[in-house]
């Protein structure tokens, strides 16, 4: 997440070395703004953050991705949306806003082209639209909610971001939204467990 800038800019996050002309995050002075970055490490086990513009940035760590373990991709399909006026993606849901008062609990296994087990993560599109004012979205495998964001938004923004998230053992992942906020996400894909 970049917040506070004193410009409009972009970030690159790299394995270190020399700076790719390449971003992962666009930004414009005074906006914050998140986006979900799969980075490589370099052999010292670091990763580098340049940004073009002078920003405050904030990283929260989603998990990992072991060398040779694989992903799959999907034909995009909506999992759910909570708003009233349009209709069910493969998962119902209740059709009112999430919030602080008001976790999503959403079976992402068996849904979407996803398998009903063997799975470690599910690579989503999250979208907040109309919301009653401005807040982030937490993305988790359930359980307690962690002290990170996947999604920043502001009231009357509609604001989507790619997020990587974990599944719980049941194959459930929740969203919780620090304001009032209706959401909803389409699955890409999903990563294998590693077998133990």
């Amino acid at each position: 997440t970049s917040t506070q800038q004193l410009g409009n800019g972009f970030v690159t996050v790299y394995p270190c070395g020399t700076v790719p002309d390449a971003s992962n995050l666009n930004f414009q002075a005074g906006v914050s703004v998140p986006n979900a970055v799969i980075a490589p490490v370099s052999a010292d086990g670091k990763v580098c953050f340049y940004a073009s513009a002078e920003t405050h940035l904030l990283a929260d760590v989603a998990g990992w991705i072991e060398e040779g373990q694989s992903f799959t991709s999907l034909t995009p399909a909506r999992v759910f949306d909570t708003r009233p006026e349009k209709g069910q993606g493969v998962v119902s849901v209740s059709k009112v806003r999430v919030g602080p008062s008001r976790t999503l609990s959403v079976k992402v296994t068996g849904k979407g082209g996803v398998p009903s087990s063997g799975v470690a993560a599910v690579a989503l599109n999250v979208t907040s639209t109309q919301q009653l004012g401005n807040g982030f979205v937490t993305v988790y495998p359930c359980g307690t909610v962690p002290d990170a964001s996947n999604l920043n938004f502001q009231a009357g923004v509609s604001v989507p971001n790619a997020v990587i998230a974990p599944v719980s053992a049941d194959g459930k992942v929740c969203f919780y939204a620090s304001a009032d906020t209706h959401l909803l996400a389409d699955v890409a894909g999903w990563f294998a467990s590693i077998p133990t």
